[in-house]
Order: C-alpha cells, then sequence, then structure tokens
C-alpha cells in the first residue's frame, strides 16, 4: 500500500468515495431543457373576436334572464288568480244555498229571510275584497268633481248645487292598493239656462221699400 492509499484511509475515505462527493454541472443537457413557446401578439382583430364573444355571451345570458322573468311574472299572475279564485269559492257556495233554498220553497219563503241570505252572501264578498285591498269611493252631494275618482255620466242644470258639483252617485267606485280600478259615475250639475226674453217683432220689422224711384 503507498502512501497516498495510507493517507486515505487514514483519514476514513477511499478514492471511489472522493471520486463520488465531486459537484456535477447544474446545467442541464441542451436536450432536456423546455422549449419557449412565443404568443402571437394581441393584435386588433383578435381582440375585437374577443369583444364579439363576450358581446353573445352577454345577449345569451340577457335572452336567458328575460325568459326566467317572464315566466316568474306568469306564475306570479296565474297563482294571484288562483287564490282569487279560490277566496271566492264560499261565496259562490252560499249563493247556491240561497237559491236551492229559494227553489225549494216557492212562494212561502219570507221575503225577510231572502234578504237576510243576500246580506250575509253580500258582506262575505265584500269581506275578501277589502281583505285584497279593495276600498269604496266615497261620495258626498256638493263634492267638487275630481276626474281621477269620478266620471260625470249625466249633466244636469241646477240651482241648489254649484257648477262641476256632484249632484249624486249612479254607480259605485273603487280603489286598489291606491290606484282607481273603476271611478264613481256621478251626475254633474251645470248652470241653469238663462231664460231670454222675447224680441218686440215692430222693432225688428223693417218696412218694405219700393224697388223703383218715381220719375
Amino acid at each position: 500500500m503507498n502512501k497516498k492509499n495510507k493517507k486515505s484511509q487514514k483519514h476514513g475515505r477511499t478514492p471511489a468515495t472522493d471520486q463520488a462527493t465531486e459537484p456535477e454541472s447544474a446545467e442541464p443537457a441542451p436536450s432536456d431543457r423546455p422549449e419557449q413557446i412565443t404568443e402571437a401578439p394581441f393584435g386588433p382583430e383578435r381582440e375585437m373576436e374577443e369583444l364579439k364573444r363576450r358581446l353573445q355571451r352577454l345577449g345569451a345570458d340577457y335572452q336567458n334572464y328575460q325568459k326566467r322573468a317572464e315566466k316568474q311574472i306568469e306564475q306570479a299572475a296565474r297563482l294571484a288568480r288562483e287564490n282569487l279564485v279560490k277566496s271566492l269559492l264560499p261565496v259562490l257556495d252560499n249563493f247556491e244555498h240561497t237559491l236551492e233554498n229559494l227553489e225549494t220553497s216557492g212562494e212561502s219563503q219570507d221575503i225577510n229571510a231572502i234578504l237576510k241570505g243576500v246580506r250575509i252572501v253580500y258582506d262575505h264578498l265584500m269581506s275578501d275584497m277589502e281583505s285584497a285591498g279593495l276600498e269604496r269611493i266615497e261620495v258626498n252631494q256638493g263634492e267638487r268633481f275630481d276626474p281621477t275618482l269620478h266620471e260625470a255620466m249625466l249633466h244636469e242644470e241646477s240651482d241648489e248645487f254649484e257648477d262641476n258639483t256632484i249632484i249624486r252617485e249612479l254607480v259605485p267606485g273603487y280603489t286598489m292598493n291606491g290606484r282607481t280600478l273603476r271611478p264613481v259615475r256621478v251626475s254633474v250639475a251645470k248652470p241653469a239656462a238663462i231664460p231670454t226674453a222675447p224680441e218686440d217683432k215692430d222693432k225688428t220689422d223693417v218696412p218694405e221699400q219700393d224697388s223703383k224711384l218715381e220719375e
């Protein structure tokens, strides 16, 4: 054993381990390097195409939104109608019972009992409608005519009421949730016509003149 090997054994190393611990180059081989991808520049044509695609997506989304909104509105309206009809079914039942009683009893039915049954049906119907927001428009004689609440069906000459004031109610009107469903149909006063005095015929008559002149 030569001196070099002895020196390596003395420090606990062998020539092979010295060669294994030598640092290797970190630079990869040319074949292992990733290829660099170069993207095309973002030119006006590509920008217009991207903008067009975005507008198409927005248009499609808006159309879908419109369809959903229309469907929801239709469903809400249908549900409102169903609820209204459902609330009126007891009124229909009361009408049927009243008619059946009138048909079976004939002339022996007391008029007061008939009126009582009709009143019950009417009160039930009005209660259901008022719970939905219906209100009757109140009208008083001499009240000023309001075109937003009143509809003039007649114009009557009157010395008792002022011009353009209500004389009487003809057909009731109703509002619902602050909006006029049907205006009150009323008779409106207008000034009475002033009689004219007869004209004096003597003042109006003009004597005829001869068209011929004497020579």
